[in-house]
């Protein structure tokens, strides 16, 4: 008798061991399902995210792509729209279709002008394993801004130009077209004309033909102290031009047109010249570059003087990485894209 009390007393014990064991396992089920749950989110986000490297190519080849088009003016309206439409254009071939105007904005407004482009790239990812968790798509969103900035160093530069001084007055009175690039006379001082030895060399009228015709093939930068070119290299300067005017291959130039104006124009026609703006050094027979500005050549005569018009334009070349701006040093209206977020 005493045995079997003491074994009905042991029964609850036995119960009791079973039902943790039980819940053990039930709790070790949640756990398992927990733990799933959470690795497949991670495995989700994981996979969005890795997306998400496409997606900024995206924005960053819509933006640097058509921020070539800067600088536009503000109340250009068609402009405007060509740019926007041309951003929407490289994100498509990127993948992205639905990019739309709003998506895309001109900002950092300069003496009337846009001079930085932001695109943002939005995409909806749908998810797998987190669909358990009520989540059906992740929103994801990567932005790209590119602005101008000023070219301090440059390669094909022609070998001619215009002072600092002369430049700043010009802009500061809105007075930019047919400027005088080479001069036949000036000022009654026959010992320079406005042609610049780039290289240094001495290359004579040879070299200096190339240069007016091709570009000089070195780099120029901000501070180098050029030499005059001695004479007025009136038969290179009307070959080297004659030539180069005569390339323009755009807006029915090959067919009796135009060809490139200042108006409608290719960044690439031959007829537009990168050109130093300089400063006279101390002894006169050299000068020190403070920046650089692109003209359309539009005309030259058979003394020597080459005439052009002003562009505001995107080149190649390193820029400052300072803003577009009024006060800004070196800045004559030839710039560099760079991407600045």
């Amino acid at each position: 008798m005493k045995k079997l009390i003491k074994l009905l007393k042991k029964l609850p014990i036995i119960y009791i061991r079973r039902e943790e064991h039980g819940d053990a396992l039930i709790i070790v089920a949640v756990s398992m399902v927990f733990i799933m749950g959470i690795l497949a989110l991670v495995i989700d986000l994981g996979l969005a995210y890795l997306s998400t490297g496409e997606q900024q190519k995206a924005a960053d080849s819509a933006v640097y792509s058509a921020g070539r088009l800067l600088p536009i003016e503000t109340g250009n309206t068609a402009k405007v729209n060509q740019i926007k439409t041309s951003a929407i254009n490289y994100a498509s071939l990127n993948g992205f279709e639905d990019l739309t105007q709003d998506d895309i904005i001109l900002g950092k407004i300069s003496n009337g002008q846009y001079t930085e482009i932001r695109v943002t790239v939005d995409k909806s990812v749908p998810m797998n394993f987190a669909k358990i968790f009520g989540i059906d798509y992740l929103d994801l969103s990567r932005s790209a801004v590119a602005k101008l900035s000023p070219v301090i160093r440059t390669s094909g530069v022609a070998p001619i130009g215009l002072t600092k001084d002369e430049m700043d007055a010009r802009i500061a009175s809105n007075n930019l077209t047919h400027v005088t690039l080479k001069y036949g006379v000036q000022g009654g001082s026959t010992s320079f004309f406005g042609a610049l030895d780039l290289d240094g060399q001495g290359g004579g009228a040879s070299d200096y033909r190339i240069w007016i015709t091709q570009g000089y093939a070195g780099e120029i930068s901000v501070g180098d102290v050029l030499l005059e070119e001695s004479g007025n290299m009136v038969g290179p300067t009307y070959q080297g031009f004659e030539e180069r005017y005569a390339a323009c291959t755009h807006f029915g130039a090959l067919s009796g047109g135009d060809g490139c104006t200042t108006e409608n124009f290719e960044s690439s026609c031959p007829r537009i010249v990168k050109v130093p703006i300089y400063s006279f050094g101390v002894d006169k027979k050299t000068v020190v570059v403070e920046g650089f500005a692109a003209f359309l050549l539009e005309n030259q005569t058979n003394d020597g003087y080459i005439t052009g018009s002003f562009l505001n334009m995107v080149s190649n070349g390193a820029s400052s990485g300072s803003n577009v701006g009024e006060g800004t040093e070196g800045d004559f209206g030839l710039y560099n894209l760079i991407l600045s977020e």
